[in-house]
């Protein structure tokens, strides 16, 4: 049978070791090419992926005196063991002292390995409701970080605050419960009104 091919007189190709040559050239090439693609690995050899997801997640803190001091509720929660932070859903940030009664919710949250600090993202808005007569205060931003046993709320994004028709916009906030201290900073804009 003949392939179409012609060779000199006394010369003869042998076609199978070229094939396994060739074979042997493109699996050569493909391991080097696989060997270069390296996945995302933290330095402590996990993955970025969550070890353990949790649906209707609910946390409630206490004091000393084991009293309700705060409740963090979201959608979900989902853990991460590479850098052992916590990623939350549609979070919901209660303070349950009767004298700091505040609300925070946003669309997303990320919570530190110790549990300590919150960072709350996306749409963020915080209710405080008034005391002694005081109309409520509501804060508007698109990223907060709450320590919530230091309780101290702090952002360096565009933040709106509204208490009935009085607004006052900045570009930075610094809310220290403990010395019952409001600071605001960055281009501070304010319009005030009496109340109705």
């Amino acid at each position: 049978m003949s392939l179409g091919y012609h060779t000199p007189p006394g010369f003869h190709v042998q076609w199978p070791p070229l094939v396994l040559v060739l074979l042997l050239a493109l699996l050569g090439f493909w391991l080097n090419h696989v060997s270069n693609q390296v996945p995302y690995v933290d330095d402590a050899g996990f993955a970025h992926e969550p070890d353990y997801i949790v649906e209707g997640f609910n946390a409630l803190a206490f004091d000393l005196q084991g009293r309700p001091r705060h409740r963090l509720v979201a959608e979900r929660m989902t853990h991460f063991m590479d850098d052992d932070t916590t990623v939350l859903e549609q979070p919901v940030f209660t303070s349950l002292d009767p004298q700091i009664p505040v609300e925070v919710r946003s669309k997303r949250a990320q919570m530190s390995a110790d549990g300590k600090q919150v960072y709350f993202l996306n749409q963020v808005h915080v209710v405080r409701n008034g005391l002694k007569g005081h109309m409520p205060t509501t804060l508007d931003t698109e990223y907060l970080h709450v320590t919530p046993d230091d309780r101290i709320m702090r952002t360096d994004k565009f933040v709106t605050l509204r208490q009935g028709a009085s607004v006052i916009t900045a570009n930075q906030l610094l809310v220290d419960d403990n010395s019952k201290l409001l600071t605001l900073s960055g281009g501070v804009k304010a319009t005030h009104s009496g109340r109705p």
